[in-house]
């Protein structure tokens, strides 16, 4: 398997009391923004007056979009043309001005969603490798379902405990957009944050978890069977 995988979505949710936000006041956040190189957005939308939103769109799929919601904040960046380090910087720079701003009080839950995509080194089809390969499935399924199967996978979700901060919620399944590359997505949900204008810095260490969970674990848990087929695991 390809050692180096392809971030594809990076996406949190500040979770926070709730709060109105004045059209005016977003406006004023809108340009605040605009001064910042990761912040900054192309558009706004107001149309739905609890939801505003600020988005910008890049070639035929490339998104970001700032939500503000009535108790959340969400950021999303939707088929990534920029690195995670930009997102963490986003997060500061959208996250930090809102306090400011929109007089937000401290975030209480966090949510972080990243996406990446796994290239394999020796399976062709990532159904096949995920289902009949890993899961040991082979000829199993079809005689019951009797449909074409277009994606299926793996979904764990792992507690939060002593040692580990932080509930993750896990996907692994067959990527419908490449026939050989297998999709992660994990969210970690982290709660009793109190995160202040000051106490930003815990969503980079919430953010960098997510991440890692990704590289040091999910990785080496596939790469062990994307071996040549009919090699002993």
């Amino acid at each position: 398997m390809q050692s180096e995988d392809r971030l594809i979505h990076f996406s949190t949710e500040l979770i926070h009391p709730p709060a109105q936000h004045k059209k005016a006041d977003m406006q004023r956040l809108y340009f605040d923004l605009s001064k910042t190189k990761d912040g900054a957005y192309d558009n706004t939308d107001f149309s739905a007056p609890m939801q505003p939103r600020f988005h910008s769109r890049r070639g035929q799929k490339t998104q970001s979009i700032a939500l503000f919601l009535p108790d959340r904040l969400v950021l999303v960046e939707e088929w990534v043309d920029t690195p995670l380090s930009s997102f963490i910087r986003k997060i500061h720079d959208v996250a930090g001005r809102a306090f400011d701003v929109l007089g937000l009080k401290p975030i209480i839950v966090q949510t972080v969603t990243l996406r990446s995509t796994f290239a394999l080194s020796h399976f062709a089809d990532a159904r096949m490798f995920l289902i009949d390969h890993m899961c040991g499935q082979a000829g199993r399924v079809a005689p019951h379902l009797q449909r074409p199967i277009a994606v299926g996978g793996l979904k764990f979700v792992l507690p939060e405990t002593p040692d580990h901060p932080g509930t993750l919620h896990v996907g692994i399944e067959s990527f419908r957009h490449s026939q050989d590359e297998v999709f992660v997505e994990v969210k970690g949900i982290f709660t009793n944050q109190n995160m202040g204008p000051n106490e930003l810095e815990q969503s980079d260490a919430n953010v960098h978890l997510v991440r890692a969970f990704i590289s040091n674990h999910i990785f080496p848990f596939l790469n062990q069977y994307d071996v040549p087929q009919g090699q002993p695991l």
